[in-house]
């Protein structure tokens, strides 16, 4: 859409204004502020690709805290309010998780629809105009101050009654009319909650965090339990259990499901990702009871020999210990659990032949 071809062309788009809250503030940096943008267009472009408006379908021009972008009124505008609230929500959350606190972002949201002119320099129209009134609007400030995620929309009236209300998908009844109170004379507009979309959408972000961090102390827990096994088959001479990796295949699974890709349901990729977030739990539970598994040769060696040394202290205050009887038991006993590969069954019987002399003596 931005090719010479469209210049000097009055166009029917729809219009997506964006602006980062409180991007001027006092306190940041300039490199803080590009690494700002970068998220923003990042979480932009993913968000744009799962909801299916590829690059060709749309134009947009950088405004320094933010951009706006066109795109068609066939097709692809509906898909700026179902799915891409939802994308969007997952994208800034995906964002925001890796960010330090005064760079995380919080977005503002504006959609309207109209005419507008490509000229060689860019584009104008009055509809741009009014977009980027209902933007800068009081009320639409005020309610991404209050929202509980990082996300405020505002919508025209006209948008909202064409567009919004056809959408049968989602439930519009929240949404609120207000009259915008800025510079500009008043404008009837709506602010959009989007809640159904924008809590699933962080919930799949948050589900997709959950995911890898199971993972990696899955493949964490995996490698321990290698280690420990290598260790256990060396010490002592007991049954120890193979360690697979009952992650294999889990880490392609949410490459899958982390890949934008046009045209999946929003609800059925939050469906996919539980599914997958319970399938990784179980993998981690796997290896950590594989892991305690391999050790366990292990831990009934070092109870052994603690068991053996009371023994002894307890001998020795009965006033026995100069034992001989009691001496070779003691000696027999230490022999195979300090010997590699210990043989456990017959370290067990030493030490009770050991305790019963204590007892019976």
């Amino acid at each position: 859409m931005s090719s010479p071809s469209h210049s000097h062309r009055r166009v029917h788009r729809a219009i997506i204004c964006v602006d980062i809250e409180r991007f001027t503030r006092p306190g940041l940096n300039d490199l803080q502020r590009a690494d700002m943008r970068r998220g923003l267009y990042e979480s932009l472009e993913r968000a744009f690709t799962w909801a299916g408006i590829s690059s060709d379908d749309r134009y947009h021009e950088d405004r320094g805290d933010g951009a706006f972008y066109l795109v068609p009124t066939e097709g692809p505008q509906s898909r700026l309010v179902d799915p891409l609230p939802f994308h969007l929500a997952a994208e800034l959350g995906r964002h925001n998780r890796t960010v330090a606190a005064d760079t995380r972002i919080r977005v503002r949201v504006a959609l309207h629809a109209g005419y507008v002119h490509h000229d060689p320099k860019g584009v104008v129209g009055t509809a741009l105009n009014e977009a980027f009134r209902l933007l800068d609007a009081p009320e639409v400030k005020k309610e991404l101050e209050e929202a509980s995620g990082d996300l405020a929309f505002i919508a025209s009236a006209r948008f909202h009654h064409d567009v919004i209300r056809t959408r049968r998908v989602f439930d519009s009844s929240a949404d609120r009319m207000v009259r915008t109170t800025g510079k500009e004379p008043h404008a009837e507009a709506w602010l959009c909650g989007f809640a159904e979309q924008l809590h699933a959408g962080r919930e799949f972000c948050a589900a997709l965090a959950r995911i890898r961090d199971a993972l990696a102390a899955a493949k964490a827990t995996v490698q321990e339990a290698r280690e420990v096994r290598e260790q256990t088959v060396e010490k002592v001479a007991a049954p120890v259990p193979d360690v697979s990796d009952p992650a294999d295949g889990l880490p392609g699974r949410l490459a899958a499901l982390d890949e934008p890709r046009p045209g999946h349901r929003w609800a059925r990729l939050l469906a996919t990702a539980a599914e997958l977030e319970r399938d990784a739990a179980a993998a981690l539970e796997q290896a950590e009871t594989t892991r305690d598994a391999v050790k366990g040769p292990l831990a009934v060696r070092r109870e052994l020999r603690g068991q053996l040394e009371s023994l002894q202290v307890m001998a020795r205050n009965l006033g026995r210990a100069e034992d001989p009887r009691l001496d070779d038991l003691y000696r027999s006993a230490q022999e195979l659990l300090w010997t590699a590969p210990c043989d456990l069954a017959a370290a067990e019987s030493a030490v009770q032949r050991y305790l019963r002399e204590i007892q019976e003596g």
